[in-house]
């Protein structure tokens, strides 16, 4: 290496007993030293990223409890109507089964009108050609002389 004019001078090294072995291990030393500060450098960079990590799950718990203290009110909530439900429950059952019961006493009402209904058709079928003669009749009545229709006073209708 050449620096500002000064070259370092060439050393023989295995010229000097012991020294290629000290320089051997002092490279070794520096070399195992050099991965040791990589790792360690390394494992800091993993220790600050497992502490976000830490920091977000406790951010995470945070928000948990929070949500756990919400669902504890709307559990208490619920509890507390739960009763009322139940209350309510009952009470439209008892409607349903008395909507059964009216159900049943309206479906033998119907079935007594269906029977009825061929009589009153038939009723119907000999009182419709008497209704113009009832009319006619009424007529007649009218224009007997002295007879007529009698009069009702307002007063007596009241």
């Amino acid at each position: 290496m050449r620096l500002f004019g000064y070259s370092a001078p060439e050393v023989d090294v295995s010229a000097v007993p012991g020294l290629g072995g000290v320089l051997s291990w002092t490279e070794a030393t520096v070399r195992q030293t050099a991965r040791r500060a990589v790792a360690l450098a390394s494992l800091i960079d993993r220790a600050g990223s497992a502490l976000d990590d830490v920091a977000e799950l406790r951010h995470a718990a945070e928000i948990i409890a929070g949500n756990l203290s919400v669902l504890s009110a709307s559990a208490a909530g619920i509890d507390r109507n739960a009763g009322k439900i139940a209350e309510e429950i009952s009470g439209l059952s008892t409607a349903a089964q008395g909507i059964h019961t009216h159900a049943e006493n309206l479906a033998t009402g119907i079935d007594e009108l269906v029977a009825i209904l061929p009589t009153l058709q038939r009723l119907t079928e000999i009182v419709d050609p008497l209704d113009n003669t009832v009319v006619r009749l009424g007529r007649f009545v009218d224009r007997i002389p002295g007879a007529g229709r009698r009069r009702i006073p307002p007063s007596d209708l009241a």
